[in-house]
């Protein structure tokens, strides 16, 4: 049986940043000027592409869901008021007491 190579436990990140800055720039500022814009149009046109795809079907599924439960709350509603229209008013209340003993404590 072969035993596999047993790897250095690393802490941490693998990744470490320098301890000083570098002297030289490899880009003038008109370059970053240039890839700030750059990256500005990547992130327009992603943002699109996610309205697009994310949100503008979530708004109207939701939209759709908001009419379809006002639709149901109107004929709960209209069933609620048709109901009341068939029920009768009682005529007279008892007045008679019933269950006389707590009278006597």
């Amino acid at each position: 049986m072969t035993e596999t190579p047993t790897r250095p436990k690393v802490k941490g990140s693998l990744y470490k940043p320098p301890s000083e800055r570098p002297e030289d720039t490899n880009l003038d500022l008109f370059d970053y000027i240039e890839d700030a814009k750059v990256r500005w149009q990547i992130h327009l046109f992603e943002f699109d592409e996610f309205s697009k795809e994310v949100i503008v079907p979530s708004a109207k599924t939701a939209y759709e869901w908001t009419l379809q439960t006002i639709d149901k709350a109107k004929v709960a509603y209209s069933n609620l008021s048709d109901k009341k229209e068939e029920t009768q008013p009682v005529d007279k209340v008892s007045q008679e007491r019933v269950g006389k003993d707590m009278d006597s404590l």
